[in-house]
């Protein structure tokens, strides 16, 4: 059985990222940088063959207590933007490919502009001290249905439970009188989260 047109244009992509160090591992694709840090990239994809690359950066002590919560996806970024809004001038938001047709040069052109504008925003994110350090500085960087859950777990990785508490405290004032999805799951994560770090 041919493989479908997607697979066709992931295959090439995959294919002309190989030299850069991503590797792909499910749907997403890695770039080792030691330390428990990976370089991450994501597509979302339109309609059978319009990518719309993201870039982000994944932590594995930042998995783990993710993990221990039960929570999250592992390899799942701490950050992450669309490469398009990373590009200065006329950003490219997605790349079509044409069924049927020739994806090297598409794939080519892609990887390129992940090299160009997304590589320099996985190297500022890439150490943990400064990031945690720019999120818990500017919370409002962080979408508001994760900002409480990812700053909990930033001050538990930077030993300070009490701030991480208090972080969920307000999230939990905000949301009650809330009964959607995001308030029911935030009560849970901090019942989890007691559970998990006491005190």
């Amino acid at each position: 059985m041919r493989p479908s047109p997607r697979t066709d244009v992931l295959f090439a992509v995959d294919t002309a990222l190989r030299p850069t160090g991503f590797v792909r591992r499910g749907h997403v694709w890695l770039q080792e940088r030691g330390a428990g840090v990976s370089g991450w990239l994501g597509f979302a994809v339109a309609g059978s063959l319009d990518l719309t690359p993201l870039v982000g950066v994944c932590f594995r002590q930042y998995d783990q207590v993710c993990a221990a919560l039960g929570v999250g996806i592992p390899t799942t970024p701490v950050v992450s933007k669309p490469l398009g809004h990373l590009m200065p001038e006329k950003p490219v938001w997605k790349w079509t490919f044409t069924p049927g047709g020739d994806h090297a040069a598409g794939a080519s052109s892609l990887v390129a502009a992940v090299l160009e504008h997304g590589k320099p925003y996985i190297d500022r994110y890439a150490k943990w001290d400064a990031l945690a350090r720019e999120l818990v500085a500017k919370p409002e960087s962080l979408l508001d249905f994760e900002r409480a859950r990812k700053l909990a777990i930033i001050h538990v990785l930077g030993g300070n439970p009490g701030a991480a508490r208090e972080a969920l405290k307000e999230e939990c004032e905000r949301v009650a009188d809330s009964t959607d999805v995001h308030a029911r799951s935030h009560r849970a994560f901090v019942h989890r989260f007691e559970i998990a770090f006491p005190g």
